[in-house]
């Protein structure tokens, strides 16, 4: 039987994906014009429309009124099906996730932290700020509270590029049992938008994790405050 040739779109579309998979064509590049795809490929402009279409639905890029398509940025998107951090649910799909301290400090905990953390108001806590980055690419800051007497444990552990649930079952022996998530859209504030490299007033997701201990006992609280637009979870609802 003979083949079926490939539609002169699914070529193109092919060759820009791998193009932009391997890096060839980086994130925020813009890609030839549809006139230059035209000239250099010897289609129509209704067959560079369709590649470019595809590509677009596929998220591998944006495309602006008047502007041109560019490479999309990385995004990342975890799947909500069981207690995972970060860095493990996404390495495994091969995507590199690596985080930079930007401090480490002890702070006072006030009522709702204190709270969380089963400690009186006022009580010393330890702070770490992170910024995570997806490939290259700024992706969240991560703001971690832990309990009395876990933090300073935490600030003699290399923590660059691991998940803090990994960091407490394996370098502290400290079993989690479960952690609550509190999710919400917010407006981006200025200061993260600045480390993010993104616009005040942004869509941003924060999302709040407490963690628990074997016994029920809190450990820690993450606050980690997303681009919008590089991020998003996904979930299976069984009715």
């Amino acid at each position: 039987m003979a083949e079926v040739a490939q539609p002169l779109y699914a070529r193109l579309r092919d060759e820009l994906r791998a193009r932009i998979l391997d890096g060839r064509l980086a994130a925020g590049e813009r890609l030839p014009s549809e006139n230059e795809l035209v000239a250099q490929q010897g289609v129509s402009r209704i067959t560079v429309r369709q590649a470019l279409g595809d590509l677009q639905k596929a998220g591998l890029i944006v495309r602006l009124q008047g502007k041109g398509a560019f490479v999309a940025p990385p995004h990342a998107s975890q799947k909500l099906e069981r207690l995972q951090g970060l860095s493990e649910a996404l390495t495994a799909g091969g995507q590199s996730i690596h985080s930079k301290r930007l401090s480490l400090r002890s702070v006072r905990a006030g009522g709702e932290l204190a709270a969380q953390l089963e400690v009186a108001p006022g009580t010393a806590v330890v702070q770490l700020v992170s910024l995570r980055y997806l490939d290259r690419d700024p992706l969240s800051v991560n703001t971690s509270h832990f309990v009395p007497g876990l933090g300073e444990r935490i600030a003699r552990v290399d923590v660059s590029g691991r998940d803090l649930l990994e960091v407490l079952e394996r370098d502290l022996a400290l079993p989690v049992r479960e952690a609550r998530l509190d999710i919400r859209a917010e407006a981006m504030p200025a200061r993260e938008a600045r480390w993010l490299k993104s616009g005040p007033g942004e869509p941003a997701l924060r999302v709040h994790r407490l963690v628990l201990g074997e016994g029920g006992q809190p450990l820690q609280t993450e606050t980690a405050l997303y681009r919008a637009d590089r991020f998003s979870y996904q979930l299976t609802l069984a009715r």
